[in-house]
């Protein structure tokens, strides 16, 4: 008995209703990211960012672009609250540009300026790792005056030439976790431009979430 040739799809594979079911899926999902959810909050934000990579992958073909600039594009869009699959499409597809902060200008100085500069911001370090920018060396730091402290000081340490730079004096601790997240899935030697950059688009999301009204509550009579 001879195989059985594979049967050819007699219609095209429907991609563009995928794309927007992962999308919408992607968005859902976001929508439920709560940054103060000690429980839930990474795999939420976790199960969001699979969501827009599997996106990315079936876009990237088609756009000839990297899938990890197309997730971004997806996230960041998320991020600033875009919950319309036709906005949520126009972003992945590099259509409609999202707003971000400008790129921030950073500065580097020795040990005794910084001391001198920043001492009187005291508290406990939190550490995001040692590999970060060209060498893949550098150190992010935020300092927390506690462990209740939702702003800090965010700063960088470049070892080669034992140099320090601000990134944020009063950077949140929430969207640092997301910068983190987010490099983690992207590019985990990120210049430090890069990631406070990042911080600043991930904490003028939080701010306008926080800021927009509850919505009203449907009743049915």
């Amino acid at each position: 008995m001879s195989a059985t040739a594979h049967p050819t799809r007699s219609t095209p594979f429907p991609r563009d209703g995928v794309v927007d079911q992962l999308m919408a899926l992607a968005r859902n999902a976001s929508l439920n990211v709560e940054q103060h959810d000690p429980i839930d909050y990474w795999y939420r934000l976790g199960q969001r960012n699979a969501y827009a990579h599997a996106t990315a992958q079936l876009l990237a073909a088609e756009l000839g672009h990297d899938p990890f600039a197309i997730a971004e594009r997806i996230t960041t869009a998320l991020d600033a609250g875009t919950t319309d699959l036709c906005e949520l499409r126009d972003a992945a597809y590099g259509a409609r540009p999202v707003a971000a902060p400008p790129e921030p200008s950073i500065e580097w100085v020795g040990p005794k300026a910084f001391d001198s500069q920043h001492r009187n911001i005291r508290g406990v370090d939190r550490d995001y790792g040692m590999r970060w920018g060209p060498r893949s060396n550098q150190r992010i730091s935020l300092r927390l005056e506690g462990d209740e402290a939702t702003h800090g000081l965010l700063y960088a340490y470049d070892p080669t030439w034992q140099e320090y730079a601000v990134l944020s004096t009063s950077a949140p601790r929430a969207a640092v976790d997301r910068a983190f997240a987010h490099a983690t899935d992207t590019d985990i030697h990120m210049p430090i431009e890069t990631f406070a950059q990042l911080v600043g688009s991930y904490g003028a999301a939080l701010e306008s979430a926080r800021r927009a009204p509850a919505p009203a509550a449907e009743v049915q009579l």
